[in-house]
């Protein structure tokens, strides 16, 4: 392999890993960090997404609509479930982990009993080009280029709009939120709705990609998990980037150098000397070192 194939080979599949890590993690790190709700249900509302988008595009509709309606069923689903089972939850960390684990399980089974062990997959548009020897997909990138686009209209969401404003409110200081006239339960219903949409969107670009079935979440559910934990819950959208760049250049150098199950463990082993130096996580850490600047 010449240097110029290998340079655009180890990019490409660096581009890979951030962009399955950040879709993944993205709905998840939302609600965590806005609710301090471990949402276990995750892979399960990336299950919605691909479903949907699956029946959208065979009943004819165009495969970006498609997974717009993903984003918009997991969405809803996501917003009833926090109006019955959530909201019961709140400031009970564990309690939270549990429900969500159940939930998880029912959503998976149902699918297994309702609609059986596979549906079908939707086809992977825009074809490949070629370097050297290599062959890669043009849809990969653009999956890249989308999961940087999701965390920009986040970041844009929660910076600039009324809503951002009352959700950056209610993270900070529930009481006095609720004091200064805030809608603190539409908040909170909106915000899950909000990160399980992510998810629906996550899960229906990513089933372009993979197969379909009822545990077609639990393939991104551990990854999700760390990036989020490395991340931390104090900036959502830099938390999200850093662990995300961190653990995507550890899991694609080793995986390049060596094979693919031990890129997965280096990118593990490298989360756990993390948390272990960062326990509340990366975006954490920030915060802490910046107020102890504003302090000095």
């Amino acid at each position: 392999m010449d240097t110029l194939t290998f340079i655009v080979s180890l990019l490409y599949q660096y581009a890979d890993t951030l962009a399955l890590l950040l879709l993944a993690a993205i709905g998840l790190i939302v609600i965590f960090g806005m609710m301090g709700v471990i949402n276990m249900a995750n892979g399960e509302m990336m299950m919605i997404g691909a479903y949907i988008t699956s029946f959208s595009y065979y009943a004819g509709i165009p495969t970006p609509l498609a997974v717009i309606f993903g984003g918009l069923g997991a969405g809803l689903v996501g917003i009833v479930i926090e109006l019955l089972i959530i909201r019961r939850f709140y400031g009970q960390l564990l309690a939270s982990l549990v429900a969500t684990w159940g939930l998880s399980l029912i959503m998976s089974q149902g699918a297994y009993l309702l609609l059986g062990p596979l549906i079908k997959s939707v086809p992977t548009p825009f074809g490949s080009f070629g370097v050297g020897d290599l062959s890669f997909s043009y849809y990969r990138i653009f999956i890249f280029a989308m999961g940087l686009a999701l965390v920009a209209a986040v970041w844009a969401l929660f910076a600039f709009s009324r809503f951002g404003l009352h959700a950056r409110a209610t993270m900070e200081d529930p009481s006095m939120a609720r004091a200064l006239g805030v809608d603190v339960k539409r908040i909170y219903s909106l915000t899950f709705g909000l990160g399980t949409g992510l998810a629906g969107v996550a899960g229906g670009l990513l089933a372009l990609t993979s197969t379909i079935g009822p545990f077609y979440g639990q393939t991104y559910t551990p990854q999700a998990f760390i990036t989020v934990v490395v991340g931390g819950g104090a900036e959502i959208v830099s938390g999200l980037l850093a662990s995300a760049l961190s653990l995507g250049l550890v899991k694609t150098v080793v995986m390049n150098q060596v094979n693919i199950l031990l890129g997965h463990v280096a990118m593990l082993v490298f989360a756990l000397v993390v948390i272990r130096m960062m326990p509340s996580g990366i975006s954490d850490w920030v915060e802490r070192r910046r107020s102890q600047g504003r302090r000095a």
